[in-house]
């Protein structure tokens, strides 16, 4: 039970700063606290300076002589006695450290023009023990990754002015110390900065204004242009764009003949850029730089909800939660978790380190106590209000600790256009860890519709993604989170477009075709069996075709190479004009590595360029070049060194690389020894490939589900119909039509029905709808367990009393887990669902969510227990009738075995005046006595 990692994080001219680790173990008997003891260099003789509680680490003794040399040594102490020492080998001097400068003080906008900006900064806390050299700055634009230097040589003033800046164009700076030693952290300023706006060409619109607010619209207004192009102006054109990454602009009107419009439909709480311009009968002014941009205020983001704690241990839990309903028009920029004794009323903060997930392992608890916890965020606009107090927690259960780890890993999807993406992982590790999905680094929240994540035995997550689209087709991630680390796994989503061509369209495919087959043969490139699956298509967005199986694209060996063969395709080396192509991130080796080591990782990129860029992540956090990593990029080289390797260093590293014409990333492992074995790591994946087939087919496997109904339609007489609905397809349905209450079977009347059907898409026409065919139509799709309903009813009846479709399943679960409850209802008007417990409604809470659309409904019980089992009703209601249907909910009791919890023996403070040895033979000092004298003495 040796204290582990002694060391001197400080000295000063009279102090020594010591900080050490818990022992691995505590000999069999809880730890009570921590001895320090002390010796003049040169002689044996060990002091007791101070005694210690268990939970301290880090310790700072004070009174030393300067100059003097000492050497420290720290014992662990339970109930049965003191440990061997832990001692620190080289004697300390005690004198002040010459180190890095601390980062400079905070920096002050004194001016701003059109194209520059002016910044004045305090001077660092402490100079590190040396003279300040001088100072660097630094500039990056809104959105970008990339830090840019304002100065080629160190600067010795505390002001600098940054010039060559864009117009109406918003900025971050900051500033580093440098002294002999090297560059301090750098400071960097609270928010963006905008440059100003001039106002000098034709037709451009002054003065713009937001005259009123309201929750979801504002009211802006404008100034006519002072010069109109010699020709009146004819209407304004009103765009906005959301302030938030990669929005784009949308058109709010193109017909405004005044000077005030108002905007509707923003999202509350969110920020907005607005833009307008003037047009008369000769054109519209250009976008460039004529256009008045203003920005509707950022706010402070709601406060985080649905804390949660879990993988509780004897020292530690985890600690998870949603993040903000909304972000105040700003990204969350960091969130604060806070925890205290339930009996007490001070809250401590529980890290000083920026969380930037939602989720984190707290540590260093103390067992038997009983602990609350409140977290907050914050974004350019300000912090938020803490959340809601979490669920007390008592650390007390003793179990070994697992980090997380992959049995089966994500794999890349390509599905069809409006098919169904299904996800699916499996995790293990001990405790349970916490399991998170994110899209482009933005962590994804379930709706029940088009985003549903679900949890299985085994330790089975699924991500399920209905009726992709384009817009889905992009990389996916999933976290998992205990105490013992984190590991995240990464797939793409490629989705293919389905489409039929016109006979034009058809004609300049094959043109194209043609002229790229004269290209390749008269450049012996290759010679090509074209066959129609050799040609694809992925969108419509453009006219220019894609040849499939050409082995390697003509772009690929522009500058000079080989063609591989394959499929019987000829070999030969070319040389063609280079083409225009997305670099590409080569492969990344793994590393493996040693606590306090260092890991390197270098990616050769082809098809770079000036423009290119690269940027390095670890999981979802971006990396920049500082102490603990080191980064370079020279002539498609791309290196990064992870310096001091810790076990939190433990997890994917993903190096992405941009320019103009594209981008790639190639992704690489760290495997921290003690964390992950890299034997293990490759001997899981072999034996994943056979087992995830069959328990991939087993989960994909559920009852049909409407993801699109039916809906209403209104036809004049004459008029041909068409129904369509959209039903999950693991495994294919059978699907019937119903007209007032009969079958409608196909090939009774072609003339008048047809039934169409594609991978989950099943539709039917009515051809020449005549006016006795007002009634109703159903489908239905049956399969083992389950029937689905859902009724269209047309335009000649106008109302329907409320009615359940599908009602809520009676089911079993274990305590602890999440209980999920649907209901699909149908009606018009839309009917009101009410979820009830002892005729008491249901609202959301810490541990009830309940979601709902117009016709279907949700109710979640997350963390369930015994409190919770009994029978529930959900009543479906509007003017024309009133339904409601009963399950109940049957919880599976976890026995635990029983454990005597004992109180932590408290520990007496030694009598300040004593000197004689107690009873147990320690010595205690008097405290106006000092250290340094009793060493002397």
């Amino acid at each position: 039970m040796v204290p582990q990692k002694l060391e001197v994080i400080d000295t000063t001219k009279t102090t020594v700063t010591l900080a050490w680790d818990k022992p691995l173990h505590d000999g069999g008997s809880r730890l009570t606290g921590y001895v320090i003891e002390a010796s003049k260099a040169g002689t044996e003789r060990w002091l007791k300076v101070v005694t210690l509680k268990p939970t301290v680490y880090e310790h700072t003794i004070i009174s030393l002589n300067e100059g003097e040399q000492y050497l420290f040594r720290v014992r662990a102490q339970n109930q049965k006695g003191v440990s061997e020492p832990r001692e620190i080998v080289t004697a300390v001097t005690v004198q002040d450290r010459k180190d890095k400068p601390s980062q400079p003080g905070e920096i002050e906008i004194t001016s701003i023009f059109k194209d520059s900006i002016t910044l004045e900064w305090e001077r660092p806390e402490s100079d590190g023990g040396k003279e300040i050299l001088g100072y660097w700055v630094e500039y990056r634009q809104s959105g970008e990754s990339t830090w840019k230097k304002c100065n080629k040589e160190r600067i010795k003033d505390r002001q600098f002015t940054v010039g060559g800046l864009l117009e109406a164009t918003e900025y971050e700076f900051r500033v580093f110390a440098e002294n002999q030693t090297g560059l301090s952290r750098p400071r960097r300023t609270a928010m963006a900065v905008k440059t100003k706006l001039t106002c000098k060409q034709k037709y451009i619109v002054t003065f713009a204004v937001i005259l009123l607010q309201f929750d979801n619209s504002v009211v802006i207004s404008w100034k006519p242009p002072e010069d109109d192009g010699g020709v009146m102006i004819t209407n304004y054109i009103i765009e906005k764009r959301e302030a938030k990454e990669g929005a784009e602009w949308q058109l709010v009107s193109s017909s405004i003949s005044g000077t005030t419009c108002r905007i509707v439909n923003l999202t509350e709480n969110a920020g907005y850029y607005f833009r307008v311009s003037a047009q008369n009968m000769y054109g519209i002014m250009s976008w460039e730089d004529k256009c008045h941009h203003f920005k509707c205020p950022i706010l402070c983001p709601l406060p985080p909800f649905y804390i949660l704690t879990s993988a509780v241990t004897k020292d530690s839990c985890v600690v998870s939660w949603k993040p903000p309903a909304s972000d105040g028009g700003a990204k969350i920029r960091t969130y604060y978790l806070e925890k205290r004794e339930k009996k007490q009323n001070k809250w401590i903060s529980v890290t000083t380190d920026e969380i930037r997930e939602t989720v984190y392992s707290v540590k260093d608890l103390i067992e038997g106590l009983e602990y609350e916890f409140r977290v907050k965020c914050e974004n350019l606009g300000g912090e938020s209000e803490w959340s809601e107090v979490s669920q007390p927690v008592i650390p007390k259960s003793d179990v070994p600790i697992k980090a997380p780890h992959f049995k089966e890993e994500l794999r890349n999807l390509n599905v069809k256009f409006q098919a169904n993406a299904t996800f699916v992982c499996k995790v293990t590790g001990h405790p349970k860890p916490i399991v998170k999905w994110y899209r482009q680094g933005k962590e994804i929240m379930p709706d029940g519709e088009k985003i549903k994540i679900q949890e299985f035995k085994g330790g089975y997550y699924q991500l399920v993604i209905t009726n992709v689209t384009d817009d889905d087709a992009t990389v996916y991630q999933v976290r998992a989170t205990n105490q013992g680390g984190s590991v995240s796994g990464t797939a793409s989503l490629d989705v293919e477009a389905s489409f039929e061509l016109n006979e034009r369209e058809i004609v300049n495919y094959v043109r194209q075709v043609c002229s790229a087959l004269e290209f390749l043969h008269s450049h012996s490139i290759g010679h090509f069996d074209i066959k129609p699956d050799n040609i694809i298509y992925f969108t419509r967005r453009s006219s220019v075709i894609k040849i499939w199986n050409t082995v390697v694209s003509v772009a690929r060996i522009s500058c000079g190479g080989a063609i591989r063969s394959q499929k019987g395709i000829t070999v030969a080396k070319v040389k063609v004009a280079p083409i225009d192509i997305g670099p590409i991130a080569g492969q990344i080796k793994h590393n493996v590595a040693e606590e306090g080591g260092h890991a390197k990782y270098v990616c050769t990129i082809e098809n770079y360029d000036e423009s290119t860029q690269v940027t390095w992540y670890f999981g979802m956090r971006q990396l920049e070049s500082n102490e603990k990593y080191e980064i370079k990029y020279e002539d498609g080289v791309a290196t990064m060194y992870v310096k001091d390797v810790s076990k939190s260093d433990d997890g994917t590293y993903r190096c992405k690389v941009v320019n103009d014409y594209g981008e790639d990333s190639s992704y690489a492992e760290l495997f921290v020894k003690g964390v992950r074995e890299i034997s293990e790591h490759y001997r899981c994946r072999t034996v994943r490939k056979v087992k995830r087939r069959v328990d991939t087919m087993r989960l994909l496997e559920h009852p049909p589900e409407f993801t699109l109904p039916l809906y209403n339609r209104t036809a004049y007489v004459g008029e041909n119909v068409r129904f369509g609905v959209t039903i999950t397809v693991h495994p294919e349905p059978r699907l019937t039509w119903y007209k007032s209450g009969q079958k409608i079977k196909p090939g009774d009347d072609d003339k008048k029905y047809t039934f169409e059907s594609d991978k989950g898409l099943y539709q039917e026409s009515l051809l020449s709808y005549e006016h006795y065919a007002a009634s109703e139509e159903k489908v239905t799709a049956a399969e083992r367990k389950s029937l689905e309903e859902r009724t269209s009813h047309k335009a000649f009846k106008s109302t329907l009393p409320a009615t359940i479709l599908t009602k809520p399943r009676s089911i079993t679960v274990s305590e602890g887990e999440t209980a999920r409850f649907s209901c699909d209802v149908d009606g018009e008007p839309a009917p009101t669902i009410t979820w009830l417990r002892a005729s008491q409604p249901i609202v959301s809470s810490r541990r009830f969510q309940v979601t709902r659309t117009q016709y279907k409904s949700t109710f979640e019980i997350s963390s369930v227990q015994i409190s919770d089992e009994g029978s529930y009703t959900v009543v479906v209601e509007n003017s024309e009738g009133r339904q409601e249907a009963h399950f109940t909910l049957t919880i599976q009791r976890t026995k635990i075995p029983e454990k005597t919890i004992t109180s932590p023996p408290r520990i007496k403070s030694p009598e300040p005046r004593v000197k004689s040895p107690d009873a147990s033979g320690q010595h205690f000092v008097h405290p106006l006595c000092t250290v340094s004298d009793i060493l002397t003495a």
